[in-house]
């Protein structure tokens, strides 16, 4: 019994010596035209619930440039142990093709190197992977899914996933069976459309689908087939980080803050962030890590849909 004992521990060990345990996952900005704190009219932003959700499963935050080059992405990803791309409602930038291309040469080479993308960052993985801005539907933006929280319909392969396949059942009861996945969007991609793409069904396979309030069925989960590429069109981060309200204390959004929302969101985090911990990158200096965090930023509190937004002028 001993014996299996000390080979066990010295496994534990091995195993918590491999893992990055200091992981900095970098977060998209985009534009805004917000008068609010030091915006001014035109700077970028970045919510701060995205930043909470990624600390909250022991991460470091690095914001990144909307408008960043391939030079200043070259220098920035190796640094990172992770990107995650936000929900939002901007363009499709240059910048986020060219992490989505450097995400793939990088774990082509060894480098295992997670992404996510969350609603707008979702419809920016299909945009990446298929190199096209407009496959998204319907053509007219009247997708019917706005501040909308329903369980998600999980495929029937979806714990073939990396993403779900140790998942607790606990956590895949509360999504497939509560209003606890709150969408927001007005575009995404109808299932039917997804399979008639080979590009998109030969790369990503699809873990759960939705139907908008009409009755339409679009994709709300993905996972690249052979990356560490993840999407969810709905937001986990609401959860647990947005309480806005208007003037009379009536909340903004139909968010689910039950604690079986919260922890199927935490979930969430957890597992991407511990794709994150597998990286081994590192930025070169302990100066240079400290200028790039999220902590050289204060958050503003906003009257918005977000409860506090960092503001950017890079």
């Amino acid at each position: 019994f001993l014996k299996i004992f000390v080979v066990l521990a010295c496994v534990a060990v091995s195993l918590a010596e491999a893992l990055n345990n200091s992981p900095i996952v970098g977060i998209f900005t985009q534009p805004t035209d917000s008068t609010e704190g030091n915006c001014g009219g035109d700077c970028l932003y970045l919510a701060a619930s995205y930043v909470k959700y990624i600390e909250s499963s022991g991460a470091r935050v690095v914001p990144i440039n909307f408008y960043a080059t391939e030079a200043e992405l070259d220098k920035l990803l190796p640094s990172l142990n992770g990107v995650f791309f936000p929900g939002g409602d901007a363009e499709f930038p240059p910048a986020a093709q060219y992490t989505f291309d450097k995400v793939k040469k990088m774990n082509d080479a060894g480098e295992h190197f997670p992404l996510w993308g969350t609603c707008m960052g979702f419809e920016w993985l299909l945009m990446s992977a298929t190199r096209d801005s407009s496959i998204l539907d319907p053509k007219n933006g009247q997708m019917d899914a706005y501040n909308y929280s329903i369980p998600l319909d999980f495929t029937a392969t979806y714990k073939n996933s990396a993403l779900f396949k140790n998942a607790p059942s606990f956590v895949t009861n509360v999504l497939a069976k509560q209003n606890v996945t709150m969408n927001n969007h007005h575009y995404g991609i109808w299932t039917d459309h997804f399979f008639q793409t080979p590009v998109l069904n030969d790369f990503f396979h699809v873990l759960s689908n939705n139907k908008d309030r009409n009755g339409d069925q679009f994709v709300s989960m993905i996972e690249a087939y052979k990356y560490p590429i993840f999407g969810s069109q709905w937001h986990p981060e609401k959860n647990n980080f947005e309480w806005a309200e208007d003037s009379e204390g009536i909340p903004n959004e139909a968010i689910n803050h039950s604690l079986d929302a919260v922890l199927a969101s935490q979930y969430m985090a957890n597992f991407f962030v511990g794709q994150a911990r597998l990286s081994k990158h590192a930025f070169t200096s302990e100066a240079e890590e400290d200028a790039a965090l999220i902590y050289n930023y204060q958050p503003t509190k906003t009257t918005g849909s977000f409860v506090q937004e960092y503001y950017f002028h890079f």
